[in-house]
């Protein structure tokens, strides 16, 4: 059983971690502080520093833990083409995670380090691999890597494009994505 210390501490980086994917999917890495996550919270921004060692760290948390939601829908599709539309409907549908994503993929001034290889990333490429499952497994790992790159580029460039609705945007990722899957499968 936990201790009121533990539900506390639980409770309190949970109201950190919240309040960082509140800010981070409406803003870009470098225009958050911590000060201003603290003030979303609702504590003091010390307080932050005894649970996360710096706002890189902290972002890092919020990502796993809105990455844990997309994983947790694709794990019920094994087909590479199911995988693929649940992740753009996902993508489309739930816009936290993909702001989160675009911000810090688009952030000039982020820091220098990559997106850590988490295990709710691992555990994503894993998902794209055994859809690639007629490919050797360096191969499924590569294709894979380029499948999730490719499938932000077209998030990124069509899911708000002022000329065309949501249902349009939509359709046309679909159709650009069975478009690359044809070439992944003419070279398998």
């Amino acid at each position: 059983m936990q201790s009121k210390r533990e539900i506390k501490r639980v409770e309190s980086q949970k109201k950190i971690i919240d309040a960082a994917v509140r800010l981070f999917s409406k803003h870009s890495f470098a225009a958050i502080s911590m000060r201003d996550i603290a003030k979303e919270a609702g504590i003091s921004a010390a307080l932050i520093y005894k649970y996360f060692d710096d706002q890189q760290h902290l972002y890092f948390e919020a990502m796993k833990m809105e990455s844990k939601k997309l994983i947790k829908e694709m794990e019920g599709h094994d087909k590479l083409k199911d995988l693929v539309y649940c992740y753009i409907h996902y993508m489309f549908t739930e816009e936290v995670l993909y702001q989160m994503m675009a911000y810090y993929m688009l952030e000039i001034n982020r820091p220098q380090e990559s997106l850590p290889v988490v295990p709710e990333i691992t555990r994503l490429m894993e998902l794209f691999e055994q859809g690639l499952n007629e490919k050797s497994k360096e191969e499924a790992r590569l294709e894979a890597q380029l499948l999730f790159s490719t499938l932000n580029g077209l998030l990124i460039t069509y899911k708000n494009l002022p000329t065309l609705s949501q249902e349009h945007s939509l359709k046309h990722v679909h159709m650009l994505a069975d478009r690359y899957l044809k070439h992944i499968k003419k070279d398998c």
